[in-house]
C-alpha cells in the first residue's frame, strides 16, 4: 500500500527537517495514540547527513485476528531516518524489532516552502507491506490510518520543539 500526505506548520523547512535529525526531538516524548517513543538507539551527524534510528511502541489494544499472529508485546520496532539537509529530505526504513518478515516500510519526508513567511509544507509518502495472507491488505490500512494520524500530530507538535 502507497500512502502520501502534506501537512503546513508554521516554522521554516529547514528547522522542521534538522529536528528530525535531534535526539531531543524524540527524547521524553508523551505517547501518541498508542504509540511510544522507547529510546534513540543511534544517532550521527556529518553537516550534510544527519542518520538517526529510533525504537518505538505501540503500546494500544489490537483486535483477536492480529493477536492470532502477532503477540502485542513485541509490537516495536526501530525507524532509521537518514535527513539530507542539502536535499530538505529524509529517508525512512521501518525495521521490525520481531516478525521481520511480516511488515516493510519505507519512505521520506520532503520539505517545501509554505503558503507564508517561514512556514513548511511537508509531504510524508511511503510504501507499506504487510506480508500476511488473508489480512495483510486490512491491516495495511490499520496501520497506515493510525501512521497518518501519529505523523499529523507529530508535524503539529514541530513548532513548539526548541532543539
Amino acid at each position: 500500500m502507497n500512502f502520501s500526505f502534506d501537512q503546513e506548520v508554521d516554522i521554516s523547512p529547514e528547522v522542521a527537517m534538522c529536528a528530525y535529525g535531534e535526539p531531543s526531538f524524540y527524547d521524553g516524548r508523551a505517547p501518541v495514540d498508542n504509540i511510544s517513543v522507547i529510546e534513540v538507539v543511534d544517532h550521527q551527524d556529518n553537516d550534510t547527513t544527519i542518520l538517526i534510528a529510533v525504537r518505538f511502541k505501540f503500546t494500544g489494544s489490537v483486535s483477536a485476528a492480529v493477536k492470532a499472529i502477532i503477540d502485542p508485546d513485541k509490537m516495536s520496532w526501530v525507524t532509521r531516518t537518514e535527513v539530507l539537509l542539502e536535499e530538505r529530505r529524509t529517508n525512512f526504513t521501518v525495521m521490525p524489532d520481531h516478525y521481520p518478515d511480516r511488515l516493510t516500510s519505507t519512505g521520506s519526508y520532503t520539505f517545501a516552502d509554505g503558503t507564508t513567511r517561514n512556514s513548511a509544507v511537508i509531504t510524508v509518502a511511503g510504501e507499506l507491506k504487510v506480508h500476511v495472507p488473508i489480512v495483510g491488505r486490512t491491516v495495511e490500512r490499520t496501520i497506515e490510518s493510525g501512521l497518518h494520524a501519529y505523523i499529523e500530530k507529530e508535524v503539529a507538535s514541530l513548532p513548539a520543539f526548541d532543539g
